[in-house]
């Protein structure tokens, strides 16, 4: 064994936490079966054996957006062939459906729509409970929610108030992509700065909400900037109290590269 893995190791017993630089020579590495068992190491010390599943259903309401992310094929305008919203009633239906097969969760995203109020989101969670109130919602990403404050003319910390009255559980962690500046600027320049991403995410935490986190990698980031994610995320966490139950780390598909010619004028 390395000393670089050695080190690790027994970091990981005394429940000391990795440096960046560390971190780094990890990421460098190409031995994955000593990355995987220091990871197994990691996991079994926090969790023994312990795993949790939940049964959940994936709703999109819409994929109309004011952004133009370049890697996202998501997104439309309107008037694009693709385009669509759906209904209150839809969106009803879709969770009755979700309730009828034993779903415990509805995980609800969506793009920027131009037009929608911000009474149509309450709506649509009350809509959603109304099914059942043992559905638990986890809904919104914090650029949603962001967005969300800007078209109602509120403060994030009102939204939130606003969205848990109606229904809202929790938050998946969406939006995050790549925190490095540099990168962002070019991936989604449209989109939150990855700054204020964690600020309202912050905000989404002291109000009592849980949420993920994410990071999308493969991209034109580099080892660094995973790194420089992973630490702001950590260093919320801590801010927090542990509120990001999950960590997802999304690789971005093999083979394909950020659409430049995508971008519209900024958001501010």
């Amino acid at each position: 064994m390395t000393k670089l893995f050695q080190t690790v190791k027994e970091k990981i017993e005394t429940g000391t936490r990795i440096t960046d630089t560390e971190a780094l020579a990890l990421f460098e590495s190409n031995d994955l079966l000593a990355i995987g068992e220091l990871a197994a190491l990691a996991n079994r010390n926090k969790n023994g054996d312990r795993v949790f599943f939940n049964v959940n259903r994936h709703i999109n309401y819409t994929n109309l957006c004011v952004n133009r992310c370049t890697f996202c094929a998501f997104s439309k305008e309107a008037g694009e062939s693709g385009e669509y919203t759906l209904a209150l009633q839809d969106v009803r239906e879709k969770a009755e459906q979700a309730a009828a097969v034993g779903a415990t969760e509805i995980h609800i995203v969506g793009g920027l729509h131009p037009e929608l109020p911000f009474e149509f989101y309450r709506q649509m969670l009350r809509s959603i409970k109304a099914v059942s109130p043992d559905l638990h919602i986890k809904a919104f990403t914090a650029v949603e929610i962001d967005y969300f404050a800007e078209l109602a003319g509120k403060t994030v910390p009102q939204v939130i108030a606003a969205l848990k009255e109606a229904g809202l559980g929790s938050l998946p962690g969406g939006g995050a992509e790549i925190f490095a500046r540099q990168v962002r600027n070019k991936i989604c320049p449209e989109k939150i700065s990855g700054e204020r991403w964690l600020e309202v995410t912050e905000q989404v935490h002291r109000a009592g909400l849980k949420s993920n986190a994410t990071m999308l990698f493969g991209h034109l980031e580099g080892f660094a900037d995973r790194v420089d994610h992973m630490r702001r995320l950590r260093e919320l966490q801590d801010r927090t109290y542990r509120q990001f139950p999950e960590f997802y780390p999304a690789r971005f598909p093999a083979g394909q590269h950020p659409r430049a010619g995508r971008q519209r004028g900024r958001r501010s």
